[in-house]
């Protein structure tokens, strides 16, 4: 049960005592762009196949049974430092369906290279280097999308490609 009601007011001044503290605080909030780092995933999984122990082979493509499709790669610092960062997340966001076609043909030819090299007693290096060679004989959108060997669908120097991925593309803002 509710017995009473009371509101209550208060006055409250801002002062600011020292303005140049204010003035230091913005001079070192500016941002600066950061150099973008390139992360090409061919590179570092033949590096991890080539130097990796048997244990971590096995390890390796056990987590690889069974697993979900993987998803583009997109790297937010190239597409908010870009001038037309929006026109190039709406020209990804076109590319959807297509990515997720190849990204599951991969993942069912992959399956199937693990299914085949271990029935065929293929040894857990082979078997990651075949899923390697398979992902070097896929298509440039799959591979931009997963910075296999390129660089990826944000970086500027793919946005010609990105340009012919998304040919019915309009950007009505500019």
């Amino acid at each position: 049960m509710i017995n009473s009601i009371s509101s209550q007011h208060y006055a409250v001044q801002q002062v600011r005592n020292n303005t140049n503290k204010v003035e230091q605080i913005s001079a070192d909030n500016t941002q600066e762009t950061k150099a973008i780092v390139h992360y090409d995933t061919r590179k570092y999984a033949v590096s991890f196949i080539e130097n990796a122990s048997p244990e971590e082979l096995t390890a390796k493509v056990d987590s690889l049974i069974g697993r979900m499709p993987s998803m583009a790669a997109i790297n937010l610092n190239e597409i908010m430092n870009a001038d037309n960062g929006f026109e190039i997340a709406e020209r990804i966001n076109r590319l959807q369906e297509p990515l997720k076609q190849a990204h599951q043909n991969v993942l069912n030819l992959e399956q199937d290279l693990i299914s085949q090299g271990r029935a065929k007693g293929k040894s857990d290096k082979e078997i990651l280097m075949s899923i390697v060679q398979m992902q070097d004989e896929q298509s440039d959108l799959f591979k931009m999308s997963m910075n296999w060997g390129t660089k990826g669908l944000t970086s500027p120097d793919n946005y010609a490609k990105l340009v012919e991925y998304t040919p019915n593309y309009v950007n009505y803002y500019t």
